[in-house]
């Protein structure tokens, strides 16, 4: 059986060379991953408490203005919509809103064109036209607290001469 091992070995190695050229095939490995989970954050932190009314008084208001509304009158725009602050109202003959001020916070957005500087009841304060109609006047009292911030909106029609006539006649009143 000794003779016979090297002749099966030689004719194993003539069967495999004269054999088909080999084929390969490459194997795909496909793997899964599952995004991480997670988890929502849910916040518990309250809203600021309102502010007190503003300490403000007009002596003058637009013709258009009839009286002081109720302070949540009219659908809340940018300016009456935030949270913590308080909003005191007038209207027009409509129940339109026609001048909105807010105690608890300056303009949400800067002014869209050009501003000035206009006094308002001893405070130095800006005011500007908004594309819509609308003008937006803002300031703050020391020490700058978020209670000490306004801001007011008069709604259109209104002319720059009603407001500056409306911000010459504010009066601070105490508190």
């Amino acid at each position: 059986m000794r003779r016979a091992s090297p002749l099966i070995l030689l004719v194993l190695c003539a069967a495999c060379a004269g054999a088909a050229p080999a084929t390969t095939s490459a194997a795909v490995v496909t793997t899964a991953t599952t995004p991480p989970t997670t988890v929502p954050i849910t916040s518990t932190t309250a809203p600021p408490p309102p502010c007190p009314p503003a300490p403000y008084t007009l002596g003058v208001v637009p013709p258009t203005v009839v009286a002081a509304g109720e302070d949540t009158a009219g659908e809340p725009d940018e300016f009456t919509s935030i949270g913590g602050t308080h909003t005191r109202l007038w209207v027009n003959g409509d129940d339109d809103v026609a001048i909105a001020l807010v105690r608890g916070t300056l303009p949400p957005d800067q002014f869209p064109a050009e501003r000035g500087e206009v006094d308002v009841a001893g405070s130095r304060g800006v005011a500007g036209p908004y594309p819509d109609g609308r003008w937006v006047i803002a300031w703050f009292n020391e020490p700058g607290d978020r209670c000490d911030k306004y801001t007011m909106v008069f709604y259109p029609p209104v002319s720059p001469a009603e407001v500056e006539a409306t911000l010459a006649a504010m009066t601070r009143t105490p508190g």
